[in-house]
């Protein structure tokens, strides 16, 4: 799954031995923040749909005469 991040900072700290988290920790991890990413994506999409400016078009009403 391809992932594009436009800005990204981190702290990283060195541990001797072993990971602290197993494997299975990981994946859940990395899940995670793909679905807030993906959460965050469709929020922001949303939000631009709801303020942009549309041209609609539709039939004038008619008076009755």
């Amino acid at each position: 799954m391809p992932v594009h991040i436009d800005e990204m900072s981190s702290e990283v700290t060195v541990f001797e031995g072993e990971l602290p988290l197993s494997a299975a920790q990981l994946d859940k991890l990395v899940r995670v923040v793909m679905s807030r990413i993906a959460e965050k994506s469709r929020s922001e999409e949303s939000r631009r749909a709801a303020t942009e400016l549309r041209r609609q078009s539709t039939a004038p009403f008619e008076v009755g005469t």
